[in-house]
């Protein structure tokens, strides 16, 4: 689970700023919590703030720090820092991450000269009990790491000094990113050892931490493998008052498919699909999610042959099937973000920028109740500017956080716990009124 996230120096970013999850005073809606030790750490966040107030580049912070973790630094970076001052060119920009795996607390960061591309630093801390950070190694780029003697068996550190002597020099790669790369003999030979650390921290950052935009979806093909699973997405969908009544998969041609692609394309798709299917256990059928022309199709395999299908929707009072594009865009949002609902059995951590473009504000409501209703352990981060979610009825107050940019000048990141707000407060009339910033200021134009 995510406990916290510290940047600076990025985008609109100067200073550090942290969100983080951890849970304030308040002591109502402990079910919004999961005990973690000592910590009780929050499953929800919300950030408001004007446009351009820095709440997507909050988001796009998170993607890059994902980013740089599983590919290295492989595109041109050098214009994201703080151009608000010109000293920031020169600085270094800090992405830091605190988070919990397997009842262990852990802190993997990193600096960077953005303007150079260049990695200065690296370093991965376990929170031992007394809440001392035990380190397990630190590395700093052209210069040394140190590697935790008291963490790595002998046998262990000396490979591990022989895979940094590979990249000692270079500036564009981090350690964790390289010991996670053509490593999996390693892993397989010592499964029960401590270097499976790398392995853990890098599943974190690919696995369980997943960032959607405003035009992203989710794969949700993993949920309509089975007439039950399907028969929930039906009970889920028709909650949000869609006027769906049913959500089927129909047989349709792969010549369907064929005729929307070039021929590169669609000969491309069945050789990556072929890829996928011989890494899957064979009797599990897997399928893959493919989205074209915004209609939802699914392709599969069996005997030897293609099966496709595609998503279709049936209406209450309506005897006619409709595709997914013939949907509203409130219907496809919904739809694209139902993996975030249904995910019963995972600890994944969903930054989802605008969570309520094109819903319904009651919606957007209904939406945020259903998250908390889940058995998971899963949390979600979400930037909105529905007010309808500013109410202490739903969330708590160190749930709710603001991003404010004064005279143009960086982001600050702060949470409506530090207004000591009374339960009963209506907080989205304040916000609206101003008392805690995070609100557009208006010239008039014919003044």
């Amino acid at each position: 689970m995510l406990i916290s996230y510290t940047i600076s120096n990025f985008l609109s970013f100067d200073s550090k700023q942290t969100i983080s999850m951890v849970a304030g005073a308040p002591k109502k809606k402990v079910d919004h919590c999961v005990n973690k030790g000592k910590l009780k750490i929050l499953k929800f966040a919300e950030l408001y703030g004007a446009n351009a107030s820095g709440k997507s580049n909050l988001i796009k912070a998170v993607a890059f720090f994902k980013r740089v973790v599983l590919e290295g630094i492989r595109i041109n970076w050098s214009s994201c820092y703080y151009r608000g001052k010109k000293e920031n060119k020169d600085k270094i920009s800090t992405f830091d991450f605190e988070f919990e795996i397997d009842n262990k607390i852990y802190t993997y960061g990193f600096d960077i000269l953005l303007s150079k591309n260049s990695i200065k630093a690296e370093w991965l801390y376990e929170l031992g009990p007394d809440e001392k950070d035990i380190l397990i190694f630190k590395r700093v780029t052209n210069g040394g790491i140190k590697l935790s003697k008291n963490y790595f068996e002998e046998d262990i550190l000396n490979r591990l000094n022989i895979y940094y002597s590979d990249i000692k020099n270079q500036d564009n790669i981090l350690f964790l990113t390289l010991m996670n790369t053509n490593k999996d003999t390693l892993y397989e030979e010592n499964a029960n050892n401590s270097v499976m650390i790398f392995k853990k921290i890098f599943n974190w950052f690919s696995n369980s931490l997943v960032v959607i935009f405003p035009n992203m979806s989710l794969d949700n093909s993993k949920f309509f493998i089975s007439n039950q699973k399907i028969n929930e997405i039906n009970a889920l969908i028709s909650k949000f008052g869609t006027g769906i009544s049913e959500c089927k998969l129909v047989d349709c041609p792969l010549e369907e498919l064929q005729n929307k692609l070039p021929p590169v394309i669609f000969n491309d798709l069945l050789n990556q699909f072929e890829q996928f299917n011989a890494s899957k256990n064979k009797k599990t059928n897997p399928q893959v999610n493919i989205r074209l022309n915004n209609n939802i199709y699914f392709l599969g395999k069996k005997d030897n042959s293609y099966q496709l299908k595609k998503i279709t929707f049936q209406h209450r009072n309506d005897d006619g099937l409709y595709e997914f594009d013939e949907e509203s865009d409130g219907t496809q949002r919904l739809f694209d973000l139902i993996q975030v609902l249904m995910d019963d059995h995972s600890e994944k951590v969903y930054f989802i920028d605008e969570l309520n473009r094109c819903f319904h504000p009651d919606l957007s409501f209904e939406f945020i109740k259903s998250f908390f209703s889940k058995t998971s352990n899963s949390q979600l981060v979400v930037t909105t500017h529905e007010t309808r979610l500013l109410d202490l009825d739903l969330l708590r107050r160190d749930e709710i956080w603001f991003c404010e940019r004064k005279n143009n000048g960086p982001t600050t990141v702060y949470s409506l716990e530090e207004f000591g707000e009374r339960f009963d407060k209506k907080v989205d009339k304040a916000y609206l009124d101003g008392r805690y910033g995070g609100i557009p200021n208006f010239n008039n134009y014919f003044a």
